[in-house]
C-alpha cells in the first residue's frame, strides 16, 4: 500500500459532493400541514366560495400525482402555491364561460351579517376585511396574483417570477399597478360606505 492510497482513504468524504435529498413526504402529512394555507391561497386568488372545496381537492389530487417528483429545490409552500395558482386559473376560466347563478351574485356582493354582541373593534376589523376582499376582487387576475403573493404570502419578487412564470421586471410592474389599483379601489369603497345613512 502506498502513501497516496492511504491518504485518500484517511480523508473524510466530501459532504458537498453528496446530492441533497429532500425528506420523504407523504400526502397525508402534506395535506394536514398545508390544507388551510392552500384554501386561503385559492380564496385570495378569486376562486368562488362555493367552489373552494372542489378546487382544494383538485390541488391535492395534483399533489398526490406529483409528490414523488418534488425535488426540494423550492420550498414546499412555494410548490403548493404554484399548483394552487394553476388550479385557481382553471376554475376562474371555467366560471367566466358558465352563466352566473344567483349564488354567484350573492358571493360577489356579500351581505355582512349583523351581530349585535360584536365589539366595535371586531366590527371595524370585519368591515376592513370586507373592503379588502372587494378591492382584491376588483383587480384583474394578473395583478391579483402578484399582489397576493407579495402582500399576503410575503414572497419576494424573484420567487413570484418563478411561480407565475414571468420576467422579474414584469413582476415589479404588475405589483406597482396592483398596489395603485388596490389603494384606489379601497378608497372608492371606503368613501361609498361613509355615504350610507
Amino acid at each position: 500500500m502506498n502513501a497516496g492510497t492511504l491518504g485518500r482513504r484517511a480523508l473524510p468524504r466530501d459532504v458537498s459532493a453528496v446530492p441533497h435529498q429532500p425528506p420523504a413526504l407523504d400526502l397525508t402529512g402534506v395535506y394536514e400541514a398545508h390544507f388551510r394555507y392552500v384554501w386561503r391561497c385559492l380564496r385570495s386568488l378569486g376562486v368562488r366560495d362555493s367552489l373552494l372545496e372542489d378546487a382544494l381537492q383538485d390541488v391535492f389530487i395534483v399533489v398526490q400525482r406529483r409528490l414523488a417528483e418534488f425535488d426540494g429545490k423550492a420550498e414546499l409552500r412555494t410548490w403548493l402555491y404554484a399548483i394552487a395558482l394553476r388550479i385557481a386559473r382553471k376554475y376562474k376560466e371555467r366560471a367566466r364561460r358558465e352563466p352566473a347563478s344567483l349564488e354567484v351574485a350573492r358571493e360577489q356582493t356579500p351581505e355582512l351579517p349583523a351581530a349585535p354582541d360584536v365589539s366595535a373593534d371586531a366590527a371595524v376589523a370585519n368591515e376592513r376585511l370586507a373592503l379588502a376582499r372587494q378591492a382584491l376582487a376588483a383587480l384583474d387576475d394578473d395583478k391579483r396574483e402578484v399582489f397576493v403573493l407579495s402582500r399576503v404570502e410575503q414572497m419576494s419578487a424573484p420567487e413570484i417570477a418563478d411561480i407565475v412564470g414571468i420576467p422579474l421586471n414584469t413582476v415589479y410592474s404588475r405589483l406597482r399597478a396592483a398596489r395603485l389599483s388596490f389603494d384606489a379601489e379601497v378608497a372608492r369603497l371606503y368613501a361609498g360606505t361613509r355615504n350610507l345613512p
